[in-house]
């Protein structure tokens, strides 16, 4: 299993990416320097509550979601996720395909 700041930081990430935003942006929105916002999503640091804070209003999301990463950990889930948005979507599959040939 992997310790809270692994899994934050990969929340993190994960959040970021769904709402567009490359490292920089967010480190910017948030108030942070970009390499902060790095040490974060790599696991070599954990936000202090300020960051917290911001990293709520700034991502759109409640605290819970913010430590709602059980999912990370769970490859049967993710891989449950992947086929479910892959049966939605023709264009997905014709995406996915061209990656893994």
């Amino acid at each position: 299993m992997d310790d809270i700041k692994q899994l934050f930081g990969k929340r993190v990430r994960e959040l970021r990416k769904r709402q567009g935003l490359t490292q920089e942006k967010l480190a910017e929105m948030v108030g942070i320097e970009p390499r902060n916002l790095l040490k974060i999503e790599n696991a070599q640091t954990f936000p202090r509550s300020q960051t917290l804070q911001k990293l709520v209003e700034t991502l759109n999301c409640t605290p819970t979601e913010l430590f709602n990463f059980a999912h990370l950990n769970n490859i049967d889930q993710m891989r449950t996720k992947v086929i479910e948005q892959i049966n939605k979507d023709d264009e997905l599959v014709k995406l996915v395909y061209k990656i893994i040939n």
